[in-house]
């Protein structure tokens, strides 16, 4: 041969001349065409300067250097949008391969893109990580080259801002900048703009002009957005503090390419975005932003950004924090109800506070139509009685669920906050057993309607000890909308991530010759883990419970597809909901094959804001998960069964805007997994993040629909990443974990 495989023209590939991207290919049977390049440390040392909490990520101009070079060789010099999905972590000795993959060009003159990543010592089977998507244009010839507002330097009529502490700032904000990063030179503040001054140290411009614009450069001009009292798109409430990470790019042009030294000046764009006027030291336009918005960033999501799936996988965990037992002066408190605890323990600790009790709130509503001043707590607490734990469950979320629509409609208590105080309804360790799993759905519940009316409710679950109902004053003036009290230690949720595993992720121990059952099976995930078992796992008797069961379309195929995977496969039309049913079903299964898994993956969907639920809407979606899932408990409960997992939702453990039902829902099933693990039983509950392909319950999500799960920080898992998790969780033998990617935003 007269070439080697390390000539890229050899093969196929063309060099880009690029630091970032080494080289591109048309695509044969598209106009579209592929970049490819690797990034590292050792070979890029530049990014190691650029570090968050701790984390080196590939900063988010490196993506928007990427994307503009791209763009001039396809003959697109606009950037029209680009939206980070998910940071970039380069490992001190490992490396990333980078894919930047270019659609062809539609009508309008727009390509979109996508920016993929993996570890370059990879297998093939390695899945690729999303980090990036956005559209490409080609520039219209009507529109400016750029404006020439920044010729007069320093700007006429702007107030300097001192920056000699700029940086010692974003290292408590937890900004890791090394020399290369640290470009800021002179900032000065006119009315609503922020004008700055940067440039790339001397001894950093060797490479500057194989950029477009070098990315430590660009980032140096956007850490003015954190200059003085400039708030356009700056973190507030629990968020602020926190370091933030560019997440939605608009309107992005280069005008001139190498520049080592710039001229910036930034205003608010829209309600959340910064604009940019970027030139260089002779006021000549450089690049133009129309819009970025910033978010801030948790160290949690830096530690999700990596290629390993374990970093996909979260737990919750309740940690102790600190609570004040001083009374804030002149507070009015009411209590719902005739509860001693309450009456008694609020008044003797805590002094200055009225307490009153009423029946509840209608007749509370009644008190203030006849003068009585609004309160400024109102304590309302739910437990369950009874042996039928389905009933209470319901009974309690249509209660809650009532005392919601009301408080929300009523604006005399727009300014008051609601308790709503549970005991026992949640295990807050490892072997606590759930006391009050009628409850439990009251947690999901509540999370969603503090999702859509942020801090008007929270959340307090008591155990039954005295030390605890003593400090139950002090924990509810605690600023944590969400807390728990086990003897006497005030505790609040934190999500942590996974330890190692201890076995091999795809181990289950699940015998061949038994029985895996499987609700939901005709649906997306039934269908999808059903081919998972068997291929996978070994698993050759499959039983697929489904409303539709044998009619549901395309059985048939799925029946054929898992016999050429060594598994028979019976499917049966049954509405796991149904106690009689179900039972009829466990029962027919053959004593040859005895029932040794379940996997409950049904599920309904029936989203709403809290104003438009009713309890008909909410029951039907709590019946599929949990009844389901109750009756499925009872009736194996005695047996030895090797798993028995069920397919939770995150909407439970973060609360999801719009979907209390399905939230309550599966907030039982988080419990039930907790309640069966802390008397021995299997027991896995997954609370799954958003499922990138739609299908089944999440057929009726429009663009717009993914788009805001995104902007929230959850971005889609892949059916192969989902797979790789579920095994993963089998080796941690944790009993309750959260499946889902999250983005930086």
């Amino acid at each position: 041969p007269t070439t080697s495989t390390g000539d890229m023209a050899g093969i196929g590939l063309g060099a880009t001349e690029h630091p970032m991207l080494a080289a591109g290919v048309p695509l044969a049977d598209s106009d579209g065409f592929l970049f490819t390049g690797r990034l590292a440390r050792r070979t890029h040392p530049w990014l190691a300067q650029h570090g968050v909490l701790g984390t080196v990520l590939v900063p988010g101009t490196g993506f928007v250097e990427m994307a503009l070079r791209a763009g001039r060789q396809l003959g697109c010099d606009v950037l029209e949008e680009l939206t980070l999905e998910a940071p970039l972590t380069l490992s001190e000795r490992g490396a990333a391969q980078i894919q930047l993959a270019v659609d062809a060009q539609d009508e309008t003159g727009r390509r979109t893109f996508t920016v993929h990543s993996r570890s370059a010592d990879a297998e093939y089977e390695q899945a690729w990580l999303r980090h990036a998507s956005g559209v490409l244009r080609v520039q219209q010839s009507t529109e400016p080259a750029g404006g020439g507002e920044l010729t007069a330097w320093p700007p006429p009529g702007a107030r300097s801002i001192e920056i000699d502490d700029a940086y010692d700032n974003a290292e408590k904000l937890g900004y890791d900048y090394g020399p290369l990063f640290r470009g800021l030179r002179a900032a000065w503040v006119r009315g609503d703009e922020v004008f700055a001054e940067v440039a790339l140290p001397e001894d950093g411009r060797a490479d500057v002009a194989d950029f477009g614009l070098h990315p430590a450069l660009f980032d140096s001009a956007l850490q003015a957005t954190g200059l003085d009292e400039f708030r356009a798109g700056r973190a507030t409430g629990d968020d602020d503090g926190k370091p933030r990470m560019p997440f939605a790019w608009r309107g992005v042009t280069l005008h001139a390419l190498g520049a080592t030294e710039l001229r910036v000046r930034l205003t608010p764009s829209g309600p959340n975005g910064v604009a940019f006027r970027i030139a260089d030291t002779t006021g000549a336009p450089v690049a133009t932003v129309d819009s970025l918005v910033l978010r801030p960033v948790e160290p949690e999501q830096l530690r999700a950004a990596g290629n390993g799936q374990r970093e996909s996988l979260f737990q919750l965990e309740w940690t102790g924090v600190a609570v004040s037992a001083e009374a804030v002066p002149g507070q009015r408190w009411t209590v719902l109800g005739a509860d001693p605890h309450l009456l008694d323990t609020t008044g003797t600790r805590v002094g200055g506070v009225r307490v009153d009790g009423y029946p509840d709130l209608a007749t509370l509503a009644s008190a203030l139509d006849g003068g009585t001043p609004a309160p400024d707590v109102v304590i309302a607490a739910f437990g369950g009685s009874g042996v039928d734990v389905t009933t209470t469950a319901h009974r309690l979320v249509g209660q809650a669920l009532d005392l919601l629509r009301e408080w929300v409609a009523d604006e005399r208590f727009s300014t008051t906050r609601l308790v709503v105080l549970t005991s026992g309804a949640l295990a807050t360790r490892r072997a606590e057993d759930v006391q009050d799993l009628a409850a439990a759905p009251l947690w999901g519940l509540l999370r969603a309607a503090q999702s859509e009316e942020p801090g008007r409710f929270t959340l307090l679950d008591v155990d039954d000890t005295e030390a605890s109902w003593a400090v139950v004053p002090a924990a509810i003036q605690s600023v944590e909308p969400q807390l728990a009290v086990r003897g006497g230690l005030v505790l609040a949720p934190r999500i942590t991530g996974t330890p190692p595993p201890s076995e091999a992720p795809s181990d289950r121990g699940l015998d061949p010759d038994g029985t895996v059952l499987i609700t939901g099976g005709t649906g997306m995930l039934g269908r999808l883990f059903a081919r998972h078992l068997a291929e996978r796992h070994g698993v050759r008797h499959l039983l697929l419970l489904s409303r539709q069961g044998p009619d549901a379309p395309g059985t048939d195929d799925l029946a054929a597809e898992l016999a050429r995977l060594g598994a028979t496969t019976t499917i049966v039309a049954c509405d796991a909901s149904l106690h009689d049913d179900l039972a009829a079903a466990v029962a027919a299964i053959p004593a040859e094959h005895p029932l040794t898994a379940v996997v409950h993956a049904a599920g309904v969907l029936d989203d709403g804001m809290l104003s438009s639920l009713t309890p008909d809407r909410v029951e039907r979606v709590m019946r599929p998960k949990l009844d389901a899932a109750a009756h499925l408990h009872e009736l194996t409960k005695n047996l030895p069964l090797a798993a028995f997992v069920l397919f939770s939702s995150a909407a439970a453990t973060f609360g999801s805007s719009g979907q209390a039902g399905y939230a309550a829902a599966n907030a039982f099933l988080d419990a039930l997994a907790q309640h069966r693990d802390a008397n021995n039983l299997a027991a896995t509950s997954l609370a799954w993040g958003f499922w990138e392909e739609l299908g089944g319950m999440t057929e009726h999500l429009s663009d717009t629909d993914v788009r805001r799960m995104s902007g929230t920080g959850v971005i889609g898992l892949s059916h192969e990443q989902g797979i790789a998790l579920f095994d993963l969780a089998a080796a941690l033998d944790e009993p309750v974990l959260l499946p889902m990617r999250l983005g930086f935003g």
